[in-house]
């Protein structure tokens, strides 16, 4: 027992005294590669107080538990802890973070189930990168998931790009704290290569008056008519320079998929007016309609003067 402590700093009287004691009583002993057990006694001798940080999460030692379903100990994350007693410099211990991201993943997969096996339908893109799980994660802490902040700041660091997005003229308020990555985005359960939770059905959750049912539906609004389809098809999630998150401005949008309608060129009755209006002007109910399946405004004629209806009609 001496040649374990020889190097360590010197603890006071008490201290040390409980110390031996608590390591004959061996609580939560873990193996390390020799051979030599150490157990969580003998570390929070010199680590004071990191057994709270873990105390109110699913890292709490099993020492300090009846029965613990999982011999959770900290030598079973901290790698060389024998060799840390004997030498009690920075070098002979290893955390988590430290590690290679592969090594990590299989330390942590001792306890964890792998993010591609809980339910994710497709490729797992963090997976692929070989993320050290210590990038998004931290074992000691008290956040939800043990992230590493409650705001996923932690996402920025590899998504720049739209990081840059969200500074647009117009954007979701992840600035504000209003929302975050994570109000949108899974890791797990999830449905599709972006990460979101169901396309579509994210953004619905925020903005049910663009959900319907509608009598009459825009085809572009549901995920299963257009290719990568729902509300992305229109918007740009996480910023743009248009306004409402477009990501074209004005008619132009609407002509990514319709021709402009050969009666409203050159249109006498118009006085070529078509042309200095979006589509919108008239065409109000974009998401979809409950009187009109070309999603024309019902008040269209109180709006331009009562001869609208004419010529034209709410329905084709």
């Amino acid at each position: 027992m001496g040649s374990m402590y020889r190097h360590m700093r010197k603890p006071n009287t008490l201290a040390l005294i409980i110390m031996v004691v608590a390591a004959s009583v061996c609580f939560s002993v873990a193996r390390s590669d020799n051979g030599v057990t150490v157990d969580d006694a003998t570390c929070l001798t010199c680590h004071d107080g990191m057994d709270k940080t873990l105390a109110n999460g699913p890292h709490r030692l099993a020492s300090e538990i009846e029965n613990p379903a999982v011999p959770v100990a900290c030598e079973k994350c901290h790698e060389g802890a024998a060799e840390h007693v004997d030498n009690p410099s920075r070098e002979t211990i290893k955390t988590v973070a430290e590690m290679p991201a592969h090594d990590a993943v299989q330390l942590c997969s001792q306890c964890h189930v792998a993010h591609v096996a809980l339910d994710n339908y497709g490729l797992d893109a963090h997976a692929v990168q070989e993320l050290n799980c210590a990038d998004c994660h931290r074992v000691h802490g008290t956040s939800p998931k043990l992230l590493l902040d409650d705001n996923a700041k932690f996402c920025e660091k590899c998504h720049q790009d739209k990081v840059t997005d969200g500074m647009g003229r117009t954007s979701h308020p992840i600035r504000g704290g209003f929302v975050t990555c994570l109000s949108c985005h899974r890791f797990v359960k999830r449905q599709s290569d972006d990460l979101a939770y169901q396309m579509q059905g994210t953004c619905r959750s925020c903005h049910p008056e663009q959900a319907g049912p509608f009598l009459y539906e825009h085809d572009a609004v549901n995920a299963y008519s257009v290719e990568n389809g729902g509300c992305t098809e229109c918007h740009a999630p996480h910023g743009s320079e248009n306004d409402r998150l477009l990501k074209q401005p004005g008619q132009m949008l609407c002509r990514q998929c319709h021709m402009v309608p050969a009666k409203h060129l050159y249109n006498q009755a118009h006085g070529n007016a078509w042309a200095r209006y979006d589509c919108t002007v008239c065409h109000t109910a974009v998401h979809g309609s409950f009187d009109s399946n070309i999603f024309l405004d019902p008040n269209l004629e109180a709006r331009w003067g009562g001869h609208c209806f004419n010529c034209h009609s709410l329905n084709q």
